[in-house]
């Protein structure tokens, strides 16, 4: 994660908001999904498990975009069992967590800890019991603070809302001048159907001088001041 002023600020009043959430009072895992690809759900997801570690909670960070690994490339955790022989009960949790220490934040950080998708294939998430994944979901979220899942995108793949029917609360990234309004409201009447509550929305990448002005009235406030 960038460590500009700004993008921690950022990320530290999102995690902070997330935490007074009524959904997240009573559980402790989170589904971050977009309508489409290419918004940034992942760096978002990322980044929401390292502000948890810097805050002092133990973090799962979860690959569930089984179609594309993007995150479990980058941890380096390909090729092994994940969340989705979780799901279908072939392997404990215990096989499948590890820690991660390019996420671990500063010291005396909570710590992340990553779960892969796993080795099989996205059209083994038909075969899921999806109640009993929900109960072994949540006997996993309760070993970590906070557990976080990033997902396919809504409009590309049915993954995303079966794994929202076993977290605690959804959040959706919105890209700023890529994602479509109708496409947006789409995913979120979809999720809204789940029945899990969908506590808030991200509007990643904006740019000021592209996207227009920004409420950000104390932007000024991180520039070294004159002497």
């Amino acid at each position: 994660m960038s460590e500009t002023p700004e993008l921690v600020d950022a990320y530290d009043a999102l995690f902070g908001a997330l935490r007074l959430a009524r959904p997240l009072a009573s559980g402790n895992s989170i589904l971050v999904t977009s309508a489409g690809p290419g918004e940034g759900k992942t760096t978002v997801s990322s980044c929401l498990a390292i502000m948890a570690s810097l805050a002092g909670q133990t973090a799962l960070l979860i690959d569930g975009d089984l179609r594309r690994s993007s995150l479990t490339a980058a941890v380096g955790s390909s090729d092994t069992v994940g969340l989705i022989e979780i799901l279908l009960g072939e392997a404990e949790a215990s096989d499948a967590i590890r820690p991660v220490t390019a996420l671990a934040g500063s010291p005396g950080a909570g710590g992340v800890s990553f779960m892969a998708g796993g080795r099989k294939p996205s059209i083994f998430v038909a075969a899921v019991d999806w109640s009993k994944a929900r109960t072994a979901f949540r006997s996993l979220s309760q070993a970590f603070g906070i557990v976080v899942l990033d997902s396919p995108p809504i409009l590309a793949a049915n993954d995303a809302l079966l794994f929202a029917s076993i977290v605690d609360a959804v959040l959706l990234v919105v890209g700023a001048g890529s994602a479509n309004l109708d496409q947006v409201r789409s995913a979120k009447e979809q999720l809204e159907a789940v029945g899990t509550p969908v506590i808030g929305a991200v509007l990643n990448r904006f740019e000021p001088r592209v996207h227009g002005r920004s409420n950000q009235p104390y932007r000024g406030y991180y520039r070294p001041s004159r002497t």
